[in-house]
C-alpha cells in the first residue's frame, strides 16, 4: 500500500492541518456580499471544477505513484467536485439506520476499502501583500490525504468539518497539481453511523485563502444584555504576531454605533487579545425580526466582515427563554440530501429549503446529523432560525457491537 494506515489508528485524526477556527472569508477591502458570493473577495480562489478522477474497489490495489510529479493520468475519468462517486457510476450506495454497513471491529474498516484518486491542475498568482496561502476543504467523506505538486500536505478525518492546510512553502507562482486520496470508510466512520445514505467523496467547496504575513487567526464573539444596552465581546487569536485591529459595528442602517481595538489579556486560553464594546438600545435578534449588525474587522492588508445578532437565551424553571421572552421551539430535521446530487447541497438549495421551513411558520432547525456547510448558518441568522447544531458524531451500533 502506497500511504501509511492512518485511517485505521486511533491516536490520528489530522495530520499536517491547522487548528480549528471561526468560519470567515477575508478580502483586501470591505466587502458586505461575502455571505452568498464569497468567490466575489479577492483573497478567495475557488478549485472546484472537473478533477482527474480513478476509483479502486480496494485501497490495497492502488500502487501508481498519482500524486507525483509529471504523473501521466491519461486513463483517468473526470468527475465534478464537489460531488459523490456513487452519483457517477462508482461503487454503490449504503443505507443502514442502527447498524454498521461493515462488520465493527474498531478501529479496523474491511480489508475491501474503496478509494477514489483525485487530480486538479490550477493556476495560482502569488500576491505581495497576501504571501501566505491557505488550502481548504469543507467536506470529505470519510477520510483525505493530500499531496501539492508532489509534496505530501497531510491527512483528515471527521467527513463534514472544514480541513485546512498552510501551503505557503509548497504552492509556487503559476500551475500547481493537487492530488487527493479519498478512502470510503476509516476509523471515523465508527462514530459517523449516521442513519443517511452513506457517501463518498469531497461532497463540499474547496478553496485557496490568501493571507497577509501576520493575520487574524481566530476570532470568537459573544455578548451581554443589559437593561438598555447590550455588552459585546470580540477575543483574538493571532497568527505568530499580532496585528493592529480596528472594530467597528454598524447597524442595518450602515451608521457606525460602536468601535474600538483590542487589547492584550491574560485570558488562559488561546485568545490572547480582547475587545469590549457598548451599545445602547440595541435591536435584538429573534426569529421573527432577524435584525443583524455588521462586524467589521479592518487590519493591514484585510478586512474581515461579519455579522452579529444581539439576543441571549437562557433556562429558566423549566422554560427556555429569548431575549426575556419564553420561546417554542417549532422545529424540523433537516438533512443534506438531494435526489440528484446526494449531499451536495448549492447555496440556491439552502435558500429554497429555508424559505419554505419559513413558508411553515417554523423557527428551528436541528442539522440531522452533523455540522452542516458555514453559510447555512450565515443564512439562518439572516432568515431568522434557531438552529440545534449536532457534531458529526452517531454511533448507536457501538451499543450493539459491544453488547
Amino acid at each position: 500500500m502506497i500511504i501509511p494506515a492512518t485511517y485505521e489508528n486511533l491516536q490520528i485524526t489530522h495530520e499536517g492541518t491547522m487548528s480549528k477556527r471561526a468560519y470567515y472569508i477575508p478580502a483586501s477591502v470591505r466587502r458586505d456580499d461575502l455571505v452568498e458570493h464569497r468567490e466575489r473577495s479577492d483573497r478567495f480562489q475557488l478549485l472546484n471544477g472537473d478533477w482527474k478522477f480513478k476509483y479502486y474497489e480496494n485501497v490495497h490495489d492502488l500502487t501508481e505513484l498519482f500524486y507525483e510529479p509529471g504523473f501521466c493520468a491519461e486513463d483517468y475519468d473526470t468527475i465534478p467536485v464537489p460531488s459523490v462517486w456513487q452519483n457517477h457510476g462508482y461503487d454503490r450506495h449504503h443505507y443502514t439506520n442502527i447498524r454498521y454497513p461493515f462488520p465493527a471491529d474498531p478501529p479496523y474498516v474491511p480489508y475491501e476499502n474503496p478509494c477514489g484518486c483525485y487530480l486538479t491542475k490550477f493556476q495560482y498568482s502569488k500576491d505581495d501583500n497576501a504571501p501566505r496561502a491557505y488550502l481548504n476543504f469543507e467536506g470529505v467523506d470519510s477520510c483525505l490525504y493530500a499531496w501539492l505538486n508532489g509534496q505530501y500536505l497531510g491527512y483528515n478525518e471527521v467527513s463534514h468539518s472544514t480541513s485546512e492546510f498552510d501551503i505557503t512553502d509548497k504552492v509556487v507562482e503559476g500551475e500547481n497539481t493537487l492530488a487527493v486520496l479519498v478512502l470510503k470508510w476509516c476509523d471515523g466512520s465508527y462514530l459517523e453511523d449516521q442513519d443517511k445514505f452513506r457517501t463518498s467523496g469531497i461532497f463540499r467547496d474547496v478553496y485557496i485563502l490568501k493571507r497577509p504575513e501576520a493575520h487574524i487567526r481566530d476570532y470568537f464573539v459573544t455578548n451581554r444584555l443589559e437593561e438598555d444596552k447590550a455588552a459585546l465581546r470580540i477575543r483574538f487569536k493571532f497568527t505568530e504576531e499580532s496585528v493592529p485591529v480596528t472594530i467597528k459595528l454598524l447597524n442595518a442602517e450602515n451608521k457606525v454605533v460602536a468601535k474600538g481595538t483590542p487589547k492584550a489579556v491574560e485570558s488562559g486560553t488561546t485568545f490572547t487579545h480582547e475587545a469590549l464594546l457598548s451599545v445602547s438600545e440595541p435591536t435584538l435578534w429573534n426569529p421573527e425580526q432577524p435584525y443583524l449588525y455588521s462586524l467589521i474587522l479592518e487590519c493591514p492588508q484585510e478586512v474581515i466582515v461579519d455579522r452579529w445578532g444581539f439576543r441571549e437565551i437562557y433556562i429558566e424553571n423549566n422554560k427556555v427563554y429569548l431575549n426575556g421572552h419564553s420561546i417554542k421551539f417549532r422545529g424540523v430535521n433537516r438533512h443534506d440530501s438531494d435526489p440528484v446530487t446526494g449531499p451536495v447541497i448549492s447555496l440556491e438549495h439552502m435558500k429554497r429549503d429555508l424559505k419554505m421551513i419559513k413558508e411553515y411558520n417554523f423557527n428551528a432547525i436541528r442539522t440531522a446529523h452533523y455540522p452542516n456547510a458555514p453559510m447555512f448558518y450565515q443564512l439562518c441568522d439572516q432568515y431568522g432560525f434557531l438552529v440545534i447544531d449536532e457534531a458529526d458524531h452517531e454511533s448507536p451500533a457501538l451499543v450493539f457491537a459491544i453488547a
